[in-house]
């Protein structure tokens, strides 16, 4: 089932999208991952019964016509609170749409519920929620990665199509693999950020969690689009082409398992990525190892920029202007500091600290400085792999989804798992996770240069059509 058919549902009138919405419901009321945050019954039906009267009206349909897509709860819809899944902000009211949500409205989308994630979008394992972890609908013993987790679990259920989440570093395309479904991270600057809680601006972007390409393309193209509230999205409209990708002769990268990259990899994920690889040289690609000189730093690179942006970016949380205020305090300064200590948890504050460090006037921001400098080498030395080659190909994560009782002692192992995925965001480029198989496992992730999601797109469709059919 995907989004045409449930549309060609309604307009053969085999189901109403009262009855559809009060469906999916049901099933996030009966939800047994804490995979959501907030969701408003009298908000959806509403809505699904003005969209039935539309139907009955004769009027045009939008493309995503009754369709339900949930939210993660970074992305405000001034009907439903937005929490970030922290105390500071457990009972804010946004006043406004996010652009991208405006967007779903105005095709016709029914913003079913908001979703837990990571608090503030920190974090790779979908472990740091005030509202406490998701489990993962795979293997319910396992976490569902982060920081889109709630997302990614909704959509692996089947409680909706599609899912929105934001990507930083892995966010969306870590809990794809983790909860074996798709997860595609959009160019930079494709789509508006405007009514997005910023975490890291030079990195974040929203994107997109489904089962099958199609339903991903159809919802990545209501979603792009130039906004004049945002400076950093593209002007100009992208066009999703779909056409039929044929891998023969198709030059492909591939970073080979005794690559520094590999390193900690996880016997299943390896034995995975090493399949996926064979079915790609079965499909007449011709693969080629390289050796990325710079991209082996993309982890503390991406430690640097993204916690400097992260401390500046959370400054706003004060304790003043909104969200939690501390009752204990004798001076302005003490309410700042209780305010955040009480209402931010440890790993927001851990990475408000060293982002602070790294900015720190006394050291001239000597860290930060050569963070960025490294960033410059890792973007041009993937643009000069596009040179050559179609695509990369790369594990998406290199590990399997943690157990739900990992006490989480080491801070640092969620960014040794996400190497692959944060030269994607340190370039600006696009990146698709695809399962190789079903069940607990290892997925590879799809990356294109920067403009070419149409082309990362369609070869990941043929590549999952393939794998489906052996």
């Amino acid at each position: 089932m995907d989004i045409k058919d449930i549309i060609d549902k309604y307009k053969n009138r085999e189901i109403s999208v009262e009855e559809n919405t009060k469906n999916i419901l049901e099933k996030i009321k009966n939800d047994d991952t804490n995979a959501y945050i907030t969701f408003d019954e009298e908000d959806s039906l509403k809505r699904a019964k003005l969209l039935d009267e539309k139907l009955a009206s004769g009027a045009e349909l939008g493309s995503l016509f009754g369709i339900a897509v949930a939210v993660k709860d970074n992305i405000s819809y001034k009907n439903m609170n937005m929490t970030c899944a922290s105390k500071m902000l457990e009972n804010f009211r946004p006043m406004f749409d996010a652009k991208v949500v405006e967007n779903l409205l105005a095709e016709d989308a029914i913003i079913i519920a908001k979703t837990n994630m990571d608090e503030f979008a920190m974090g790779g394992r979908g472990k740091t929620s005030y509202f406490g972890p998701v489990k993962n609908p795979v293997d319910k013993t396992r976490l569902t990665g982060g920081s889109s987790s709630g997302s990614a679990a909704a959509v692996a259920k089947e409680d909706v199509l599609i899912a929105l989440g934001t990507d930083t570093g892995g966010s969306v395309r870590c809990p794809a693999s983790y909860c074996n479904i798709l997860g595609y991270k959009p160019t930079y600057s494709m789509v508006s950020r405007n009514g997005v809680v910023s975490m890291a601006n030079t990195l974040d972007q929203v994107s997109v969690f489904g089962k099958n390409v199609a339903d991903i393309r159809t919802i990545a193209q209501v979603i792009e689009g130039p906004d004049e509230h945002d400076m950093t999205v593209r002007l100009d409209d992208y066009k999703y082409e779909m056409d039929t990708y044929d891998f023969k002769g198709k030059k492909i990268a591939y970073i080979p398992s005794d690559d520094e990259m590999h390193m900690d990899i996880d016997s299943t994920v390896e034995k995975d990525y090493n399949s996926a690889l064979d079915e790609l040289k079965k499909l007449g690609a011709d693969l080629s190892p390289i050796n990325l000189k710079y991209s082996k730093y993309a982890n503390p690179v991406y430690n640097v920029v993204m916690s400097s942006e992260v401390s500046s970016n959370m400054s706003r949380f004060d304790g003043i202007r909104f969200g939690y205020q501390s009752d204990k305090y004798t001076s302005v300064d003490e309410l700042f500091i209780n305010s955040r200590s009480e209402g931010l948890g440890e790993e927001v504050q851990r990475r408000i600290a060293l982002g602070t460090m790294y900015l720190s006037a006394d050291d001239n921001q000597r860290v930060y400085r050569q963070g960025l400098k490294l960033r410059t080498l890792i973007k041009q030395e993937l643009e000069e792999v596009f040179k050559t080659y179609d695509l990369i190909i790369t594990p998406t994560v290199t590990n399997l989804p943690p157990s739900l009782d990992d006490d989480y002692q080491d801070p640092l192992s969620d960014f040794k798992s996400d190497g692959f995925n944060v030269i994607v965001n340190l370039s600006g480029m696009c990146g698709l996770s695809v399962p190789v198989r079903k069940g607990i496992s290892g997925s590879v992730q799809f990356i294109a240069n920067a403009n070419e999601d149409s082309k990362l797109l369609n070869a990941g469709e043929e590549f999952l059509r393939r794998l489906n059919e052996n």
